[in-house]
């Protein structure tokens, strides 16, 4: 059985590297706004096409800002990995 979701699922594990380098410039940048954007549209992606530890990274820093925290680095360096280990996956299910 073919699975419908297939090429969705390549077209985000292309838009995780893209989001990668994004999350980078945003980071050198210190742009909270987008980083929060980009967190919230990753976290949703991610588990849409099934990458549970990419949107439980996004949702860490997700819900920081949302509480009006600053993410800490290391929920950013687990973004970046699980980000990373997305755009390298060729894993149907992600997982």
């Amino acid at each position: 059985m073919t699975d419908p979701l297939a090429p969705l699922r390549a077209r985000f594990r292309i838009r995780a590297g893209e989001d990668l380098a994004r999350l980078r410039d945003l980071r050198q940048a210190d742009d909270a706004a987008e980083l929060r954007r980009l967190a919230h549209g990753i976290a949703g992606a991610a588990g849409t096409f099934g990458f549970r530890p990419l949107s439980e990274a996004a949702i860490v820093i997700d819900d920081d800002y949302v509480a009006g925290r600053t993410p800490t680095p290391k929920a950013f360096e687990r973004l970046d990995q699980e980000l990373a280990a997305a755009a390298a996956s060729s894993d149907a299910s992600g997982d």
